[in-house]
């Protein structure tokens, strides 16, 4: 999403890439309009993301880290879903134990969404990488 969103000249949305980002008033109403554009490009364009259980990716040219595992590293490439990346070398992944459901192409609009609305009813948004 930030990659397009600075592709696309929305540099709130592509602020997003370098975590943390903090945004509040103007900003939000930025961030909100940004998102809707990113949102219209990727529906007009089809670009897709992947969904596994509570993970998503929206992986642009290059491949994403997505999750520290005890077997490795998983990824997130645009062309093929998952990966895990372990000293076994790389393995597509389509389902993670302790994760429901398989790995599915899901419409980059439909992954976006929920940040969109977050952003529409917050007076301030953070975003931070996970603790580890």
């Amino acid at each position: 999403m930030s990659e397009i969103g600075g592709r696309l000249g929305c540099c709130s949305a592509a602020r997003l890439g370098g975590l943390p980002a903090s945004f509040g008033d103007a900003g939000l109403r930025r961030l909100r309009r940004d998102l809707e554009e990113v949102m219209a490009f990727a529906q007009a364009a089809r670009r897709t993301g992947w969904v596994l259980g509570d993970l998503v990716a929206a992986p642009g040219d290059a491949p994403v880290p997505v999750l520290d595992t005890p077997d490795g590293r998983l990824w997130a490439r645009s062309t093929r879903g998952f990966e895990l990346h372990g000293p076994g070398g790389v393995r597509q992944v389509t389902e993670l134990p302790g994760t429901p459901g398989t790995a599915t192409r899901t419409a980059l609009p439909l992954l976006i969404a929920p940040l969109a609305q977050a952003a529409a009813r917050a007076e301030l948004l953070e975003v931070a990488e996970p603790a580890s």
